[in-house]
């Protein structure tokens, strides 16, 4: 009895640390409307769309990072990003979602070029972008 109290105790746990996991891009994008909007206002900015990043924008299905919370200047922020699936290194768009979702910027880069950024993100916002796009 006392066996069978502790394994579920145990799974109850880990369901709930798998509760917990951030989502990933991918995630966002098809579930929360305001993720979904500001990426979509942020994908008309972004010319020319390299072709990996036009497909992934079709289905939301390809190779994203989970979403990282972080702070810029003090306000919170979530990042993740896509990149091309034969060459992630080196073909990256990383998305910067401020608290919410309901503002996106974009950085198109990749480990040996410099990024270009989207959607107007401050100078601090930039530096961000630009140490994940690396």
């Amino acid at each position: 009895m006392r066996l069978a109290f502790l394994l579920a105790c145990a799974a109850t746990a880990g369901a709930a640390a798998h509760a917990d996991d951030p989502p990933f891009l991918f995630d966002a994008l098809q579930g929360r409307t305001a993720y979904h909007a500001s990426w979509d206002r942020l994908m008309r900015l972004v010319q020319p769309t390299p072709d990996w990043l036009v497909q992934f924008n079709k289905n939301f299905d390809g190779v994203a990072g989970q979403i990282t919370a972080l702070a810029i200047d003090g306000k919170p922020y979530e990042l993740s990003f896509v990149c091309k699936p034969t060459d992630c290194d080196g073909h990256k768009f990383v998305v910067l979602f401020d608290s919410g979702g309901s503002h996106a910027f974009g950085a198109l880069g990749g480990k040996d070029n410099t990024p270009a950024f989207f959607g107007a993100p401050s100078p601090a916002e930039q530096e961000a972008m630009a140490k994940a796009v690396k």
